[in-house]
């Protein structure tokens, strides 16, 4: 009965809705006689007729039997679940129920979210997503949910999977595999623009039209944001959500094509976005690292990622990393294809790590 926690969330409300039935007949087994509820007179104070004594009687027995009935049924729907628990653990794991043998893997991701996910499996979390399913010689599933919609609380940490392919390492709220990548935030600009970013402290910046993106439900502000805004540089500022309701199209997207039109002048955007949807435009536009602003050393703009699963999946996380350790080089040759910028990590990129520049979880 430990096999699988997917298995267990799926049955909990078989269980709950057993236990309440059990609860409910006991409580009707309980109550004392009620002769009014068989009362036709309009006055309650009125003595009851020996006829309705035998009618209340009669009713007051059928409901005992009806009560006795429901207790045996909802028992039935107890031992119901627990087969079916049984069922679900070997339908994940192996035959002996241990972790080790566990035959499927469901990765939480975003069914519109590239250049990480989609429902096509186009993204770059998808590719490394069946390596290692390959590797560890388990079938890939996958639980579909939006990023910005609170993702870790109502994906992994409920159970509905095993892992998310990419976290910030070291988030308080999950276990994390050792980084096997890091990423910055990025400028973009056309490179036919005689200007060129040296930092936030540029002159140019105070005129220039400027694009962020937005995280999150919330519109989070990030670290770029930050930086202009102490230096007052946030006049000319048009913000881009990364996310929609619709699983179609690619609003993270937005932001580089608004550089290529010619609608902002520069964009302040998360690595990734901003590498993926800049390397389709080849040399007309450049991309270069933030690594980080001397006057704002509380904001963090360098992220370590990592394979993130619930505390208690330790066994999972250790295979996952010698997966990550055997197939390294092919993850780098991904991560390249897909444009992403990868950068070193700074001691302080770990200790933000909670600050993600992908979702509000």
């Amino acid at each position: 009965m430990r096999g699988t926690r997917k298995g267990r969330t799926r049955l909990r409300p078989l269980l709950i809705m057993s236990f309440r039935r059990i609860r409910s007949a006991r409580r009707r087994l309980l109550r004392p006689p009620a002769l009014s509820m068989c009362s036709s007179s309009p006055e309650p104070s009125t003595p009851p007729r020996p006829t309705r004594r035998l009618i209340t009687g009669s009713f007051n027995f059928h409901m005992r039997q009806r009560a006795m009935l429901q207790i045996h049924n909802a028992l039935a729907g107890v031992i119901a679940a627990i087969g079916s628990a049984a069922l679900l653990a070997s339908s994940a794991y192996g035959g002996d129920g241990s972790p080790e043998s566990k035959t499927r893997l469901t990765v939480c991701a975003d069914p519109g979210n590239l250049p990480y996910s989609n429902k096509a499996r186009e993204g770059f979390e998808n590719k490394i997503a069946q390596i290692l399913a390959d590797d560890l010689h388990m079938e890939l599933d996958y639980f579909w949910f939006a990023e910005h919609k609170g993702f870790l609380g109502r994906t992994l940490l409920i159970n509905r999977c095993d892992a998310v392919i990419s976290v910030p390492n070291g988030l308080s709220l999950v276990a994390t595999t050792r980084p096997y990548f890091s990423s910055s935030y990025v400028v973009v600009m056309r490179s036919g623009d005689d200007r060129r970013f040296s930092s936030f402290d540029d002159a140019w910046l105070q005129k220039a039209r400027i694009g962020l993106q937005l995280v999150g439900n919330e519109g989070a502000t990030t670290p770029p944001a930050v930086a202009l805004s102490r230096r007052g540089a946030n006049k000319n500022i048009t913000p881009f959500p990364m996310w929609s309701e619709e699983e179609t199209g690619s609003p993270q997207g937005e932001i580089v094509k608004a550089v290529v039109d010619g609608g902002i002048d520069v964009a302040f955007v998360w690595g990734p976005f901003g590498g993926y949807f800049a390397k389709a435009h080849g040399s007309e536009l450049g991309v270069e690292a933030v690594l980080d602003d001397p006057k704002s050393p509380d904001q963090t703009f360098v992220f370590p990622m990592s394979i993130g699963v619930r505390k208690s999946d330790a066994v999972l996380k250790d295979r996952l990393q010698e997966a990550l350790d055997r197939h390294e080089a092919e993850i780098a040759t991904i991560l390249k294809d897909y444009g992403i910028p990868t950068v070193g990590s700074p001691p302080k990129a770990e200790r933000a790590a909670d600050a993600s520049p992908r979702d509000n979880h």
